[in-house]
């Protein structure tokens, strides 16, 4: 496992060296996102998380903020699941707020490789520290196609891409989110989802922007059994 993970690293290192040479047309950047996250897993078929998160930016170097995440999804059927997340994050600009709603589906082919799709909603709000400035409401619409595979019992690899777009934005894709990664089981309960993402960034009107992202997150799944039934009173 050891050598997996350093040969993702190098790999990583070495797209962050060739996408980072930045210009004025075309700037380009190195950023790490760092995050942990409890899961619980609900009676009933609920799961809700509840994430911490900072990252980095100016090719690792500067800080850049920090993000606080609660979510929560019910399965409807055995395939399909319906979700909601608030988030704040904690930025050098000020204080932004998100809510998210969607809902999401998976499905297995030839009971090992399973594919996915996600459906979300997003309103974004930034409260400027500056009290001239205007907060910023930004309404978004993404979706995203994944496909996960098992090579034993405790790593999964998966590739994934996501368009993200803003309503009545200049473009029709703002910027893609393009994932590789890995997602190995260290212990019982916790989980560890390594991940390159290559995001190009269409949102600026004069000029474009391209991010290459080390994504790191270890999870912690708790399981809550609902409680039994009082006993029906003797007669």
């Amino acid at each position: 496992m050891k050598k997996i993970i350093i040969s993702i690293c190098l790999l990583i290192s070495s797209f962050q060296q060739t996408f980072s040479q930045a210009t004025k047309a075309d700037p380009k950047d190195a950023e790490g996102w760092y995050s942990a996250s409890l899961k619980f897993d609900l009676p009933r078929k609920w799961e809700s998380n509840l994430t911490y998160e900072f990252r980095y930016y100016n090719n690792l170097k500067t800080y850049y903020g920090t993000y606080i995440s609660l979510s929560g999804t019910k399965a409807v059927s055995k395939i399909v699941k319906m979700s909601g997340e608030y988030r704040i994050a904690f930025l050098s600009k000020g204080i932004t707020h998100r809510y998210t709603l969607g809902m999401e589906g998976a499905w297995k082919i030839k009971k090992k490789l399973e594919l996915s799709g996600r459906f979300q909603l997003q309103n974004r709000i930034q409260d400027s520290y500056d009290p001239l400035e205007m907060n910023d409401k930004t309404l978004f619409w993404r979706v995203k196609a994944q496909a996960k595979y098992p090579l034993n019992k405790k790593l999964d690899v998966y590739a994934s891409v996501e368009p993200i777009m803003e309503f009545a934005g200049d473009n029709f894709v703002d910027n893609w989110r393009n994932i590789i990664g890995i997602k190995y089981k260290i212990y019982k309960k916790t989980k560890l989802d390594l991940s390159y993402l290559y995001r190009p960034d269409y949102g600026k009107k004069t000029y474009n922007r391209y991010y290459n992202i080390l994504n790191l997150n270890i999870t912690y799944n708790l399981k809550i059994k609902e409680k039994n039934k009082k006993n029906k009173k003797k007669k």
